[in-house]
């Protein structure tokens, strides 16, 4: 573990780290099939620096801390699910909306303020392009209950 629950409950809140888990659906011979489990993790850009090498690097090392990040939380001997690191744009614009139906109201939550992003396709181990369980989706809940443990909030879509 390079940081323990409450460093990464710190960590998390200076970073507004948010994370939103989404069923990862193919098609299987013809029929649309949950497989996995798309995750992403969320944390502001660092726009206090200036653009250049200096931000770039301190998007790397946010990627990189949300990728031990994930590590903490479940460290590779306990793995029950083959995980997949998706390299895509590492800045992104997200669009997340909070609302509230009693007043009529829909806020804008992020608003579209950069952030690093890094998406996990987490796959259960066994037969490639097999259905997702309920005993799958029973340890997806454990996994995030564990993140909000750590300080990571759950993030809207």
């Amino acid at each position: 573990m390079t940081r323990t629950e409450a460093e990464w409950a710190i960590w998390a809140r200076e970073h507004r780290a948010a994370f939103q888990a989404e069923p990862l659906i193919e098609t299987v011979r013809g029929e649309r099939v949950q497989v996995g489990f798309s995750l992403t993790f969320y944390v502001a850009a660092p726009l206090e620096r200036a653009p250049g090498a200096q931000r770039t690097d301190a998007v790397a090392k946010l990627w990189d801390e949300l990728k031990l990040l994930a590590k903490d939380i479940v460290p590779e001997e306990q793995r029950a699910a083959r995980v997949q690191v998706e390299q895509s744009a590492r800045v992104v614009l997200r669009s997340e909306k909070e609302v509230k139906p009693d007043l009529g109201l829909m806020f804008q939550q992020n608003e579209f303020k950069p952030e690093v992003g890094l998406t996990f396709h987490v796959f259960p181990r066994g037969a490639s392009q097999a259905a997702v369980t309920d005993e799958h989706r029973e340890k997806m809940k454990r996994f995030e209950k564990r993140l909000l443990a750590f300080g990571v909030k759950r993030a809207r879509a």
